[in-house]
């Protein structure tokens, strides 16, 4: 028993001299720590990195999902503005409807001593009218004349083509045509032109 003793983990050699171990170092506390703080530091960093991918993933999808919502509010936007203007026109057609029946003599009226007035020069004016309107406008054709002071003919005739409030002024030079219908259609177009070019910003 006296021949026991303990390892003491000395240096050892070959033969040939070459160290085939060396001892063991000792560590001390103060190296487990710094140890224990560089693991912590590495774990909490992967962790870091971890959460921050996470987060940009997420802000990923977010991105994508308002994309995709302002794209459908862009195209519900576009589909609102236009039936809202589809049902202004509609209403605005029916509103100029009413008053062209209990307005459109007056408009002819109008019609017709705006061309008395600019073409004074004129021996002759032919003004087509819708046929209802023919006898009711006669009378006031004529009170026209006299009180315009417009010496030149004035013939007044019916075309069964015309809509109410609608008239025709023929002159040598020329013709005008104030047509309701007409300037719906251009109306209308100037509204679908203007949706057009809304919608290709």
């Amino acid at each position: 028993m006296s021949n026991i003793r303990k390892y003491a983990f000395d240096t050892e050699f070959s033969p040939e001299g070459e160290i085939m171990r060396e001892p063991s170092k000792r560590i001390t506390p103060e190296q487990v720590q710094a140890a224990n703080a560089d693991a912590y530091e590495k774990g909490k960093n992967d962790a870091v990195a971890q959460a921050e991918r996470r987060i940009a993933a997420a802000l990923e999808a977010i991105a994508d999902a308002t994309s995709a919502v302002l794209t459908r509010l862009d195209a519900e936007s576009h589909a609102m503005r236009t039936e809202a203007a589809r049902i202004a026109l509609a209403a605005a057609q029916k509103i100029a409807g009413a008053a062209l029946d209990s307005y459109g003599i007056e408009r002819v009226v109008q019609a017709v001593e705006a061309a008395m007035d600019g073409l004074r020069h004129q021996p002759r004016l032919v003004v087509k009218l819708p046929a209802d309107m023919v006898e009711q406008l006669k009378p006031r054709i004529t009170l026209m004349c006299e009180t315009h002071a417009y010496a030149s003919a004035i013939l007044v005739r019916a075309d069964p083509g015309l809509k109410n409030g609608a008239v025709v002024i023929d002159w040598s030079d020329g013709v005008i045509a104030l047509d309701p219908a007409d300037a719906a259609r251009r109306i209308e177009e100037l509204i679908e032109a203007a949706l057009a070019a809304n919608e290709a910003h």
